[in-house]
């Protein structure tokens, strides 16, 4: 039986006295049965959520990462957003840790990024409860779960690079603690070479001013000075000699990582821990160094400056005993 026919026959049952009257009304229309959901709305959904955070001024990085990691979770959850449960996350959350066997930062990323999409939906009423609820973060130490370059190491990376690039390219990031984002933004009218120092563009929109070594000084010297062109700081080999973006300063620290063997992967941000430890470890104020990373909160350096205990117990024989 056709759905007109379903139709009129129920009409039919309720006022038989209209259903002659109803029937030609409704003779040259087709009537199909309404969809209460599509199969998933799940696609629809996330572009909205991005469209959103993109509004709210969020980061092309960080919309990126929303991008790729609700693309997981729309390859494997076929339902609208409203039929989601708080089973079908832990079971994806399951799937992120037994299947692809992602280490705890990389759930965790997983958790904020779910965490943030259903409480916007929740927001804009798409939903009336938020499944998300009852989903804890992971017990993650932050304190030792970044462990900043050792001496040794980092001379073995200064020697392993090829190159006036790479070598002002890491002289600059362990001596300014810049975020990569920071570094693919300068220019080199930035540069107060006098000074070795320079004003950046940090989250949030604040600007900060920053400073580099006399050894970065000069390697990046000598690598404005041999590069064929380019506006930025750190630019493109080839024409038009665009500047590097934050992905393209990553690739360049992974490959000389891999290159020299490291036995951990090698990141721009691991630099940004090995300036703020060194830093820490000899001597700097904790105030200096939350300045210089741009953190508001002492409590974000403490979790990039790792405290050597050596130098806990020099500073203690040397106050109190």
């Amino acid at each position: 039986m056709t759905a007109k026919m379903d139709l009129l026959a129920k009409l039919n049952a309720l006022m038989p006295e209209c259903a002659g009257e109803i029937a030609k009304i409704l003779h040259d229309y087709e009537i199909m049965p309404a969809k209460v959901y599509e199969r998933s709305n799940l696609p629809r959904r996330v572009d909205a959520f991005l469209a959103a955070k993109r509004i709210d001024g969020c980061r092309p990085r960080t919309l990126e990462g929303y991008r790729e990691r609700l693309k997981v979770l729309i390859q494997r959850c076929k339902k609208p957003v409203q039929k989601i449960t708080t089973d079908d996350l832990r079971e994806h959350i399951a799937y992120l840790v037994d299947e692809r066997h992602l280490k705890d930062n990389s759930v965790q990323a997983h958790i904020n990024c779910l965490r943030s999409f259903f409480q916007w939906l929740t927001d804009e009423d798409v939903i009336r409860k938020n499944p998300m609820r009852k989903i804890k973060s992971l017990r993650i130490d932050k304190l030792r779960a970044r462990h900043p370059l050792t001496a040794e190491q980092l001379e073995l990376i200064r020697d392993g690079c090829k190159g006036y690039k790479e070598k002002a390219l890491v002289e600059f990031l362990v001596s300014s603690g810049c975020r990569v984002s920071e570094v693919a933004g300068l220019r080199v009218q930035d540069i107060d070479w006098q000074e070795r120092k320079c004003k950046v563009l940090g989250k949030g929109g604040k600007q900060r001013t920053v400073y580099f070594s006399v050894r970065a000084k000069l390697m990046l010297q000598l690598y404005i000075k041999g590069r064929k062109g380019g506006e930025a700081l750190f630019s493109s080999s080839r024409a038009p000699y665009e500047p590097l973006s934050d992905r393209g300063i990553e690739k360049i620290i992974s490959k000389l990582g891999k290159r020299i063997g490291m036995e951990r992967p090698l990141y721009p941000h691991l630099m940004r821990h090995t300036f703020a430890s060194h830093a820490l470890s000899a001597g700097m104020d904790l105030t200096v160094i939350q300045h210089l990373l741009g953190h508001t909160d002492p409590k974000t350096t403490l979790i990039y400056a790792e405290i050597n205990p050596i130098r806990v117990q020099y500073e203690y024989n040397r106050v109190i005993a």
